[in-house]
């Protein structure tokens, strides 16, 4: 029922407390055959359910209660299918009933189909989102067809579960959630489920683990309530638990990786931020061009990508800043002239204002200044 990680027994234990603030016990994913078994016989058409595809204990009871609701069981999703394929084979899974593939189930009336699928979190290449747009390796849905969503939604997926969820409804199709609380139950333990283990366990130290800082506080707060040593440790802290109580040690920094091409970046690199900034803002490029004496050879020359070719004027954006940037160069005065860096922060100011006016927005500016030199 509860997700928990266990080092040295009477030492320390290491908690998930996701589900902290919930005062009831947890209830087993036994509970949940029969109401979704009721749920599937009470439909005319074709139901679908999706969950998390690593939660094998819900496929199976998704898979029995359509079993007993007289329906034919077929996966959709490739993850959901690796996830079956290796639990089955590690032991995990056992008396699985028999399903039939996607190419088998358009044969099967849908009347008398269940379909389990991926996608629980709105995710867009997931069956259950490709499903919402249309057909899905030859099954689509109906009108008076039924979507069951057994599962929680991730904090942050709401947009992606909200956007299947009414693709589904234009279509006709009647949508199941778990406000109920029928049709799921967690697999994290609830507070009373944490207080049950640190009394089995009787640790010393508690560390909670996974989840927001409330929830780990909050688990911190139980424990040492209870006489109990604990602290909240977030991402980056190294904590020392060789004492009586936990000892920040070290400090790691810590924070998202991507994988650029074939080159791994961090989050905080830069990277990813400017391009996210071109993305939203567009880009300018500007090349001038100066003499030995630093003055500018001919006007300004101008590249945009990522903007609109014209402005609130109608005249062409880039003519327009190639207009006003050999007006502001004539302009100039020597000590900015001869200066690359006072140079580049002039030309963005002016490209940035002309744009704020045309177009309404600031976009990210790049400046290449060549000089010519007697050599």
């Amino acid at each position: 029922m509860g997700q928990i990680a266990v080092t040295m027994p009477g030492q320390f234990s290491v908690t998930i407390n996701t589900n902290v603030f919930s005062l009831h016990a947890g209830r087993s994913e036994s509970t949940l055959r029969d109401p979704i078994r009721d749920l599937i016989k009470a439909q005319r058409g074709m139901v679908v359910a999706t969950t998390f595809a690593s939660n094998v204990a819900r496929l199976k009871t998704l898979a029995d209660a359509a079993v007993a609701a007289d329906r034919t069981v077929c996966f959709l999703g490739r993850s959901m299918r690796r996830m079956v394929s290796a639990a089955e084979q590690a032991g995990v899974l056992k008396g699985l009933p028999r399903t039939v593939s996607p190419e088998e189930a358009l044969e099967v009336p849908r009347g008398n189909l269940m379909l389990i699928v991926t996608g629980s979190q709105g995710e867009r290449r997931a069956a259950s989102a490709q499903l919402s747009r249309g057909k899905y390796l030859g099954l689509e849905m109906k009108e008076g067809d039924t979507f069951l969503f057994s599962s929680k939604t991730i904090p942050g997926n709401e947009r992606g579960v909200i956007s299947v969820m009414n693709a589904f409804s234009e279509m006709g199709v009647n949508i199941v959630d778990d406000s109920g609380g029928l049709y799921h139950v967690s697999g994290h333990a609830n507070r009373p489920d944490l207080e049950t283990v640190h009394k089995v366990l009787n640790p010393e130290i508690v560390i909670p683990m996974h989840g927001e800082h409330r929830h780990l506080r909050e688990h911190a707060r139980i424990a040492m309530a209870a006489g109990r040593m604990s602290d909240v440790v977030t991402n980056g802290m190294m904590i020392d638990l060789t004492g009586d109580a936990p000892v920040v040690a070290e400090y790691i920094e810590t924070g998202r990786t991507y994988l650029d091409g074939s080159v791994m970046i961090g989050s905080r690199d830069g990277v990813v931020r400017d391009r996210i900034r071109m993305s939203l803002n567009g880009h300018v490029m500007v090349t001038l061009l100066l003499d030995e004496a630093d003055e500018p050879l001919g006007d300004a020359w101008v590249e945009v990508k990522g903007l609109p070719e014209k402005g609130r004027t109608g005249a062409v954006l880039a003519d327009t800043l190639e207009a006003d940037l050999t007006e502001f160069l004539d302009k100039a005065g020597k000590k900015v002239l001869k200066d690359d860096a006072k140079l580049d922060e002039a030309v963005r100011r002016v490209v940035r204002q002309i744009a704020m006016e045309e177009i309404g927005k600031k976009p990210e500016v790049t400046v290449v200044v060549s000089r010519l030199t007697d050599g």
